[in-house]
């Protein structure tokens, strides 16, 4: 499964993946992102992805220039509520000055919000991590009640908060990687198999923000603007 708009490819997080995305995640420039600090061994890898593997986590490694920069995620999905907790982290310091993150982060509340009709989404910030905070308060996060004095504070953004800030956005990236493409979610051959994936193209199916879909030799590819 991938998601490609804005320059950018967002693909399902694969097994033979993983020891590239422990890497990413024991550098210390990530590391001072997380509650979590430990160094990740190959064995706590495996086992991880075994509990992530399924219908309510969605991991996505981030290819930026055919390269594959870093991992944004979907935790703890709740389908009935239609809420997730979103977390992005990048390892390589060159992409920190430059709006990759942010067009990675918007592209993934857009599909969230139009292909899967979603309602909100939330991420996790250090309480002393102040450029993040900055960083998701752009897009339009706002602090969740009564998280002032949490150390992993909770930010929120809803779908209405979204939609009122998105045509501004989204006119300032059109302006930065000079495209204007439609987005496309491509369901892989390889996907017909996966539950997730099953579960995410029936939502698109049923979603009035799809434009069109087709079928190439990549898959089936649902087309959203």
């Amino acid at each position: 499964m991938k998601f490609i708009k804005y320059g950018v490819t967002l693909s399902r997080l694969k097994e033979e993946e993983i020891e590239m995305v422990r890497r990413w995640r024991n550098d210390p420039v990530v590391v001072a992102n997380y509650a979590f600090r430990d160094h990740i061994t190959p064995e706590m890898q495996r086992q991880w992805f075994r509990s992530i593997n399924n219908k309510n986590n969605l991991y996505l490694v981030i290819h930026y220039r055919e390269q594959a920069v870093g991992v944004i995620n979907l935790k703890n999905i709740n389908w009935e509520e239609q809420t997730a907790e979103s977390g992005i982290f990048i390892p390589y310091k060159e992409y920190h000055e430059t709006p990759v993150s942010a067009i990675v982060s918007f592209l993934t509340t857009e599909f969230l919000f139009k292909l899967f009709n979603w309602k909100a989404v939330h991420a996790h910030v250090l309480k002393e991590n102040k450029p993040v905070q900055a960083f998701v308060r752009q897009l339009g996060y706002e602090l969740s009640r009564g998280q002032e004095e949490v150390e992993n504070q909770e930010y929120s953004l809803s779908r209405e908060k979204f939609e009122k800030l998105a045509p501004r956005i989204k006119k300032a990236i059109h302006a930065l990687v000079g495209d204007q493409s439609a987005g496309k979610c491509i369901i892989e051959p390889c996907d017909d198999q996966d539950e997730l994936a099953i579960f995410l193209e029936e939502l698109a199916k049923k979603n009035m923000h799809t434009l069109k879909t087709e079928t190439t030799e990549e898959g089936r590819v649902y087309f959203f603007d």
